[in-house]
């Protein structure tokens, strides 16, 4: 190697040192573990000096501002410091529901615009120009420079934010966080929807250290997985895919090619499917409501089908428990007003199939952020890439 190469190789390590240390203050900043540029040094073990020049920059960038001075221990007060959540906005989408949902937020999640796109079957080529042109419509709203554009997806997705299989959405190996960049000329993460979820919900439960389950149940099924403090992805970025395991052999058919999926049974459009067939109705056009169906399908029949999903979800649920050994699992499903119901079946259902030790030290919750979970992942999926803080 030349003087020449080493010398560009030491300013690219230099370049990476900082903006890895960048990162650290502000995630520092963020999850509150520091608050001046004193107890930053003491937090991330860096040298003062360093810790001034990197605040400065922040500053600068207005991604920091001093917000008061803190109390002093016999010196100059300090300054204190905080993540300036307003300084910049971000893209997120939603692609687990139909039409797609996309917001315009902040760094905190407050939203400055919503939109919906696309069809109950939009997919495809069809799909992707739909997600490019809500981009291209929310990010010129924009009244602070955009971070990113978060994507979270149905399916299989690299850590470089390509889909490698969405059978529900019609893509293959499709390179959307490429696309997205290319066509938007924004910074792109593009992320898992079940992993996206878990993301959010591993930052706002303090008991999940030991381990977290985030299943969510819309038009299709999926897992995302936190162990040992960190997002399981897997080998092949399939961790999590439960909605197609087989269940029931020469079921009906799923939209993966196989037949029985537990996406065919547990799925919203399957329990509302079941419910009908049940009440002898056509499940065509019925809404993903449980006081609606209820009037027009009958308690027995909702009832019924709810029962019937929540315990196959918990007994897949206790051989997840029995591998990995999580502790916390939560569940978010799209079918509304019946949240409690299917909770306590699920609950039950997976108690019952652990060894009773096991089943004591287990938790099973509803997310607290209702339809908009994977859409909070979505803003997260920015918040980490971009600046390597978690959701507040």
């Amino acid at each position: 190697m030349d003087t020449g190469q080493r010398r560009g190789t030491r300013v690219a390590s230099s370049q990476s040192a900082r903006q890895v240390n960048l990162r650290s203050v502000l995630r520092t900043l963020a999850a509150g573990e520091a608050d001046s540029r004193a107890s930053l040094a003491r937090v991330t073990g860096m040298a003062r000096p360093t810790v001034t020049r990197l605040v400065a920059e922040l500053l600068d960038s207005g991604l920091v501002a001093e917000v008061g001075t803190g109390s002093s221990d016999g010196g100059k007060p300090p300054r204190l410091l905080a993540v300036n959540r307003s300084a910049r906005q971000v893209v997120a989408i939603d692609l687990s529901r139909r039409p797609l949902v996309a917001t315009l937020a902040d760094l905190a999640g407050t939203e400055s615009a919503r939109h919906t796109v696309g069809g109950a079957h939009t997919a495809g080529d069809r799909l992707v120009a739909a997600v490019v042109d809500v981009v291209s419509d929310l990010a010129p709203r924009a009244t602070a420079p955009v971070a990113g554009v978060g994507v979270a997806t149905p399916g299989l997705v690299t850590r470089d934010g390509v889909v490698v299989e969405a059978a529900n959405l019609g893509w293959h190996d499709l390179r959307l966080a490429s696309i997205l960049q290319e066509r938007t000329g924004l910074p792109a993460w593009v992320g898992n929807d079940a992993d996206a979820a878990a993301l959010v919900e591993y930052g706002t439960r303090a008991g999940a250290s030991d381990g977290l389950a985030v299943v969510r149940i819309g038009r299709g099924v999926g897992a995302g997985l936190v162990l040992a403090g960190r997002l399981h992805a897997g080998a092949r970025a399939a961790a999590g895919e439960i909605g197609h395991l087989v269940v029931e052999p020469g079921g009906h058919p799923c939209s993966c090619g196989n037949r029985g999926c537990l996406e065919t049974v547990i799925s919203v459009p399957s329990i509302v499917g079941q419910a009908a067939a049940a009440a002898g109705a056509d499940p065509a056009g019925l809404p993903w409501d449980a006081t609606a169906l209820r009037h027009r399908l009958g308690d027995e029949a909702v009832h019924a089908a709810l029962q019937a999903a929540g315990t196959r979800l918990g007994a897949m649920l206790a051989h997840l428990v029995a591998i990995v050994d999580v502790t916390e699992i939560v569940l978010s499903l799209e079918l509304e007003g019946v949240g409690e119901e299917f909770l306590e079946t699920v609950r039950t259902t997976l108690v019952e199939r652990l060894l009773p030790i096991d089943g004591e030290q287990i938790f099973v919750h509803l997310t607290d952020y209702g339809p908009d979970l994977i859409l909070h992942g979505a803003h997260a999926l920015v918040l980490a890439g971009a600046f390597g803080m978690a959701r507040p």
